[in-house]
């Protein structure tokens, strides 16, 4: 009988093979130093793009009275890229500094991916898509600034916040993983794949996805969360848990047992996958899907690892 079934992987490093930008100096290009390489294993920089482009949920509060007016084109403009002119409002601003141009994201759907989705998200914080970041050159009055884009993870809009810029941590990940298909052991850290960036159901390799769960509960940049699901109903896709009102048996099975619907919870957990942490708040962490066994969905579980040892290389001691 099998007790265990472990899974050992090669991850694909096309997830940190985003399109770099091309500025100077650059707080966003690819720091080779990044890619640290010693005697055990060799590890993949997280690209620069991915990191700086994720998003974040907080509860902090955003000065709303800073935010994007306009361009030099203005009105006849109202998308700005890399390399453009844009006006910012507000206070605050010095001649010379970067800020980051964010915005206050909303689900224009109304339309909940999971049971709860909706009161989930609010308990966790406000989500915010990082848009664009831009280099302060000249004020104007006391509450006007000049500013030119330096870098972009899409298009800049009037109305867009303005905030300071934060150095963000740089991420280096594993190139393979052993992961316990059905984890026995109960995690010391439980929390939600609340929501994902862009408002997407389904996730991918390489895409970003906002935990429910942070600094608070010890989860730190660079850690390594198991994305896993059960068998119930609240667990399930609402399509797929439409599966559990019909009926599994056999024509031809005489006085078969019935596993009822009320002891799902009873099974193993599976692991659909693992994300790593690239950036935390208190109260919630942004992550970045590096492995995947199968599809994985807004609403799935996520527990937190506990470090791997890393593969030895032979003749290293």
């Amino acid at each position: 009988m099998i007790n265990r079934l472990v899974v050992t992987a090669v991850l694909l490093s096309s997830f940190g093979l985003a399109q770099q930008p091309a500025t100077t100096p650059s707080p966003f290009g690819l720091d080779p130093s990044a890619a640290s390489a010693n005697v055990t294993e060799q590890r993949v920089p997280v690209s620069k793009s991915d990191i700086y482009c994720a998003g974040y949920i907080s509860k902090q509060t955003v000065n709303r009275e800073n935010f994007v007016a306009g361009g030099l084109q203005s009105p006849h403009t109202t998308r700005f890229v890399d390399r453009d002119i844009v006006f910012l409002r507000g206070s605050g601003y010095q001649p010379g500094t970067l800020v980051s141009i964010v915005r206050e994201w909303k689900n224009p759907d109304r339309f909940d991916l999971y049971k709860g989705a909706s009161k989930l998200l609010k308990e966790t914080g406000q989500p915010y898509q990082d848009i664009a970041y831009a280099r302060v050159i000249e004020l104007r009055g006391t509450d006007t600034a000049v500013a030119q884009m330096e870098f972009g993870c899409e298009s800049v809009v009037p109305g867009d916040l303005v905030v300071p810029f934060v150095e963000r941590s740089s991420v280096t990940v594993r190139q393979s993983t052993t992961l316990d298909r059905f984890p026995g052991e109960k995690p010391s850290v439980e929390g939600k794949i609340v929501l994902a960036r862009d408002g997407d159901q389904l996730i991918t390799t390489g895409r970003k996805v906002y935990l429910n769960v942070g600094l608070d509960k010890g989860v730190k940049v660079g850690d390594y969360l198991r994305v896993t699901r059960g068998y119930t109903p609240d667990e399930t896709d609402e399509a797929d848990a439409a599966t559990l009102k019909s009926t599994v048996m056999d024509d031809t099975q005489k006085n078969a047992p019935k596993f009822p619907n009320n002891k799902l919870k009873e099974l193993p957990r599976r692991v659909l996958g693992e994300v790593v942490v690239i950036g935390a708040t208190p109260d919630s962490s942004t992550a970045m899907v590096t492995f995947m066994l199968e599809e994985m969905h807004v609403g799935d579980a996520v527990e937190l690892e506990a470090p791997q040892q890393e593969p030895q290389t032979p003749g290293t001691h």
